[in-house]
């Protein structure tokens, strides 16, 4: 269950993530770059299935779907930058464990086995800051001891504080994953390769090849569509040194629209294919991922 988790945070996070910029026309080159729009509130919905094959381990496969809502709030600072707020409001779902299915909600976390609700209960309510500067360029994480504590307690260890950290810089990382460095135009292909740190598994790198397919109409309005895929891997040498590693030949794939006016995602859907490596044993998770806005409100 927890591995299952860190995984689906990840690709839950990737799929609420690629945000871009305002395009004038579409024989024009884009920009296509994180902007957030202060005084609004981002609504996204995230539905993650995903399949744990573990007859390698013995064990019968474990099924999770979970269904996230997260709200970001962004508001303007002194000195002309921005702050996203992101809150993970609420999850539900199911995971059939040991042939046996358990549903929660974290609305009704006392109805729910003690592992889901410690696991729910690390997640929902929390939040973190993304500060930006003038120019929406990335500065830094804030207020992660939120993530870190747990029952609400006063202190939580340092060790947890860093790996909320970690979570935070990963989110972030995750919002610019796949876009391009330059501005493109219709047709344009492009890679991009990232190193992210995940708390479990340690150092995992990413190298997508993305392409600006089309311009289309989605939810009466201008949306632009990116399609990608790539492949992931260990990006250090502590192979038989760590508990959890990414192995070699996973890949993810899928597609993003974004709204070309309000430079927010509409809509995203991905699959990942992960080769996971446990005390040198190694097994596949399947993983589909799909991100809406549901609501984009100015407060």
């Amino acid at each position: 269950m927890f591995l299952t988790r860190r995984i689906s945070f990840f690709w839950a996070v990737l799929g609420a993530a690629l945000l871009a910029s305002v395009g004038f026309a579409e024989e024009n080159l884009l920009t296509l770059r994180l902007v957030w729009q202060p005084g609004y509130r981002y609504t996204q919905e995230t539905t993650t299935e995903t399949t744990s094959v573990l007859a390698a381990l013995g064990k019968e496969d474990q099924k999770m779907k979970v269904v996230q809502t997260t709200d970001i709030r962004v508001q303007s600072l002194p000195d002309s930058g921005k702050l996203a707020r992101v809150t993970f409001r609420s999850m539900k779902g199911d995971v059939m464990l040991n042939g046996m299915r358990q549903a929660f909600d974290s609305d009704r976390l006392g109805d729910a086995s003690p592992m889901i609700r410690e696991s729910i209960g690390r997640s929902v309510g929390r939040s973190f800051g993304l500060l930006y500067d003038a120019k929406d360029r990335f500065v830094g994480v804030q207020d992660t001891a939120d993530m870190a504590s747990l029952d609400n307690r006063a202190s939580p260890s340092l060790e947890a504080i860093a790996e909320a950290g970690d979570v935070a810089k990963l989110y972030q990382r995750s919002l610019e994953m796949g876009l391009p460095k330059t501005a493109v135009k219709l047709g344009d292909r492009w890679t991009t390769q990232e190193k992210l740190d995940f708390p479990s598994a340690g150092p995992v790198g990413i190298e997508l090849r993305s392409r600006l397919e089309a311009m289309m109409d989605y939810d009466a309005r201008r949306h632009a569509k990116i399609s990608f895929e790539g492949e992931m891997k260990r990006a250090d040498d502590t192979v038989g040194s760590r508990k959890v590693t990414i192995g070699d030949g996973s890949k993810v794939f899928g597609q993003v629209l974004f709204d070309v006016e309000r430079g927010t995602v509409s809509f995203a859907a991905f699959r990942a294919d992960i080769q996971l490596e446990v005390d040198g044993k190694s097994f596949p998770v399947r993983q589909q991922v799909t991100t809406k806005l549901t609501d984009f409100k100015q407060e």
